[in-house]
């Protein structure tokens, strides 16, 4: 009897540590709380203009530099650092793009991005006034892939990636196009590169990361959308809906028990926004359930976690804000023209569920306006509204069933010694 009842107090303090807190956003409009994250994510930049990197503060991390532009601007705010950060990055685009002697696709595309987001000219960029559109196009491959770099790991990303960009600036490329639809597995998805297309693609594998997988696909859907190849990324859109996981949200690898992380739900979110011109309102809240809310240290308030820590701490990843913030804004991608207000907004200062929009002008081609002095708020869509006390998944599950649950062992555990006392007494 003494083990049963040891077992059960354990069991029980195991479980009711085990539980995470539950997350909350800043608000519970997911515009204002894009923005908060927007403002986070503006707190990082230095002096200097860049965002450093986590490990050496010293030195830039210039692929989150550049795609904090399209997030700052996707939620409106920030117009100041949006500047710095042209600024800085003009001036280091070979260290950024030629890093490893030759050009990377994928730097080049995010450097578009960032430049047409922030209202910069792609073909004249920087001081040294680097034509970025014909540097990408100049890579591409007789086979239509882009960059002479091995496909093995990023082939299909990097892929979409380039083609979202290009239509960005205005460039169709049909043989860009030809390639990616080509990658395409019979479900719709994407491995990240396959070398022999005749081959079906093998089924997600966790311990060798094998499969398909939710970035390379969301990437795939958003450049094919782009370029006007709409029934492959219809077919993608379908595919990644598929694997949702219970949380609602989305893991690396295209299968539906992976848990949630900020960086693959917030891809997989733009996918989704673009194609079906709608936001998604699950996916946004298993997104928000990584936010830090308004009881968290005041230096980490609005900013994204990757995934929970230990004992569900959530801890800013400049990366997962800035590949998240577009998807709370709910704006659909590449964003072509935005209105970018100078100010930052105070993390937590506002506690309105009612979106507000004043002086409205577009963000993005496909209707998607954002207010200069309020908050973004899609034209073609209904705002997402997620009430601040409500439970948001973390991780794909509840922690109330095993809070419960702990709950129920500790009652009983306290019951077994409550009458092993009496009847010892």
């Amino acid at each position: 009897m003494k083990r049963v009842v040891t077992f059960l107090l354990a069991a029980g303090l195991v479980f009711a540590v085990a539980a995470p807190a539950i997350a909350e956003p800043p608000s519970s409009d997911p515009t204002i709380d894009a923005r908060d994250a927007a403002a986070w994510l503006a707190s990082q930049v230095n002096a200097s203009g860049f965002i450093p990197q986590a490990a050496n503060p010293a030195n830039p991390n210039l692929s989150v530099s550049a795609q904090a532009v399209p997030a700052l601007a996707a939620a409106g705010v920030g117009g100041t650092k949006v500047a710095a950060l042209l600024g800085y990055l003009g001036t280091h685009v070979d260290e950024f793009v030629a890093g490893s002697g030759t050009d990377d696709p994928g730097a080049l595309a995010y450097l578009v991005l960032a430049a047409v987001a922030g209202g910069d000219d792609p073909t004249s960029f920087g001081p040294a006034h680097a034509d970025l559109v014909t540097r990408l196009v100049a890579g591409q491959q007789p086979d239509g892939l882009f960059g002479s770099g091995d496909p093995t790991f990023d082939g299909a990303f990097r892929q979409g990636l380039a083609l979202l960009a290009l239509h960005a600036a205005g460039v169709a490329n049909a043989s860009g196009v030809t390639w990616l639809e080509g990658q395409q597995c019979a479900d719709g998805s994407w491995t990240a590169f396959r070398a022999d297309t005749t081959v079906p693609c093998p089924a997600v594998d966790p311990n060798t990361f094998a499969g398909p997988d939710t970035n390379s696909t969301a990437l795939a859907v958003l450049g094919l959308h782009a370029q006007g190849a709409t029934a492959p990324a219809s077919a993608g859109v379908s595919a990644l809906d598929a694997v949702r996981n219970g949380g609602g949200g989305w893991g690396y690898l295209a299968r539906n028990d992976q848990p949630t992380d900020a960086n693959s739900t917030g891809l997989v979110l733009e996918a989704l926004r673009t194609v079906n011109g709608v936001a998604d309102a699950q996916g946004i809240n298993a997104l928000l359930a990584l936010q830090v809310g308004c009881d968290g240290a005041g230096a980490d308030r609005g900013g994204i976690a990757f995934q929970p820590g230990p004992g569900g701490k959530l801890a800013p990843d400049g990366l997962a804000t800035a590949q998240a913030t577009p998807a709370l804004a709910e704006v659909a991608l590449p964003i072509t023209s935005a209105d970018i207000s100078a100010d930052v907004p105070t993390v937590c200062a506002s506690t309105s569920t009612t979106t507000v929009s004043t002086t409205s002008s577009t963000v993005a081609a496909t209707g998607t306006t954002v207010a200069s002095t309020g908050s973004s708020v899609p034209a073609s869509t209904t705002t997402v509204a997620v009430a601040a006390s409500a439970q948001l998944p973390r991780t794909g599950t509840s922690s109330a069933p095993i809070a419960i649950f702990a709950a129920c062992l500790l009652a009983v555990g306290i019951v077994f010694v409550a009458g092993t006392r009496r009847r010892r007494a």
